[in-house]
């Protein structure tokens, strides 16, 4: 549709979710245009942090790659892994960079505000801007490129160091674990910067290190497909009402940072609720209706959909913050057909070439190969 290119094994259930993630996300960056309007009440309807999605979508998809080529070749060697790099530079790599020099020329422009002097760019580049420490005022909504692109970088490594060796089936969980205490005990250590929401958003919200267990919850949903297939498939109908239920039950449990729910442990407990959608999602494998093909296209676009919106959203409060007021609820209207249209125009001029190229890397053999 309109050059939207999906291929031929997208599984429609995990397109679901991920269509779902991209509508909150833009919705929710929108949303104070419905300010003073009839329809305010969506500004102030409670959702879950649906970027977790993404996260553990992520580990999953990831995950089950990499443990099929594991299973199948009795380990990961190098060559799987740099077909991965490779794909993965080509996937994530030219948006990223093209959406970080568009954000140079409007903040040089006082287009949009922003401080290009508060952090070095040699971190955004790297994707080094938030591993340890937060970063703010400028390319907000880059925090959650580091959190796969490291992922990307070190489970592939550790899988191809150590499988042949001892086996995935029994490395992985040690590995989610590890990473998961990680992630725990790195956000116990900084809860005290994490008092106030602005301070708890950076800290623990969108630095590496206290993210990387949502990635690997993933993984372990991976692990259980692939180990645990009677479990998967006679217990997926439970796990998806349990992480409906707990998905209620997060986004109704009081939130104030600075408590040890907030800061610790509600980071590991919504993307474990996401985790037991998967079994179900999964089950539901290819689109077969008009709107199931849009679901699967606004999928395809997703990713440019969250580097765009945020810039839009920008571009709006510096320069028609009064002009929006006074169009009401047409404004946000007008700013969905924005961030779709640029999304587009980014995913046909930028996106799609490079992925178009990204099918040329071979590494491996297409014959064992997954699909990242």
């Amino acid at each position: 549709m309109l050059g939207i290119e999906t291929e031929q094994n997208r599984i429609f259930g995990l397109d679901f979710l991920r269509a779902i993630a991209i509508f909150f996300v833009v919705h929710g960056h929108g949303a104070f245009l419905l300010n003073d309007t009839h329809f305010a009440f969506f500004n102030k309807t409670p959702f879950p942090d649906v970027v977790d999605i993404f996260f553990v979508l992520t580990g999953f998809l990831i995950g089950s790659s990499f443990l099929s080529y594991a299973k199948k070749n009795n380990g990961v060697d190098i060559r799987k892994t740099l077909w991965f790099y490779a794909r993965s530079a080509l996937r994530i790599l030219p948006c990223y960079f093209v959406i970080l020099f568009a954000y140079i020329m409007l903040v040089q422009g006082q287009l949009v505000l922003g401080d290009l002097h508060k952090f070095p760019m040699w971190r955004f580049a790297t994707f080094t801007q938030n591993l340890f420490t937060p970063f703010y005022d400028f390319y907000w909504e880059s925090w959650c490129l580091p959190v796969q692109w490291w992922f990307y970088i070190i489970f592939p490594l550790l899988l191809t160091i150590f499988s042949k060796k001892v086996e995935a089936r029994r490395l992985t969980p040690l590995i989610c674990l590890g990473f998961i205490l990680f992630s725990i005990l790195f956000r116990i250590s900084v809860s005290d910067q994490a008092t106030e929401w602005f301070w708890w958003d950076v800290w623990i919200r969108k630095t590496v290190a206290s993210r990387c267990d949502a990635i690997f919850i993933g993984v372990m949903v991976a692990w259980v497909q692939l180990y645990a297939p009677v479990v998967w498939q006679r217990h997926s109908l439970k796990f998806l009402l349990a992480g409906l239920v707990l998905l209620v039950v997060v986004v109704s449990v009081p939130q104030q940072p600075g408590t040890l729910y907030k800061n610790v442990f509600s980071c590991t407990i919504q993307p474990v609720a996401f985790a037991m959608l998967l079994p179900s999602a999964a089950k539901l494998s290819q689109s077969r209706t008009s709107f199931e093909g849009i679901i699967t296209h606004v999928s395809v676009l997703s990713y440019s959909m969250y580097l765009i919106n945020l810039m839009i959203v920008q571009l709006i409060v510096a320069n028609f913050s009064e002009t929006a007021k006074q169009w009401g609820a047409w404004s946000y209207v007008i700013y969905w057909i924005a961030v779709i249209v640029l999304s587009y125009m980014l995913y046909i001029l930028v996106e799609k070439p490079f992925m178009k190229l990204r099918k040329r890397v071979t590494f491996v053999s297409p014959q064992i190969s997954q699909r990242p």
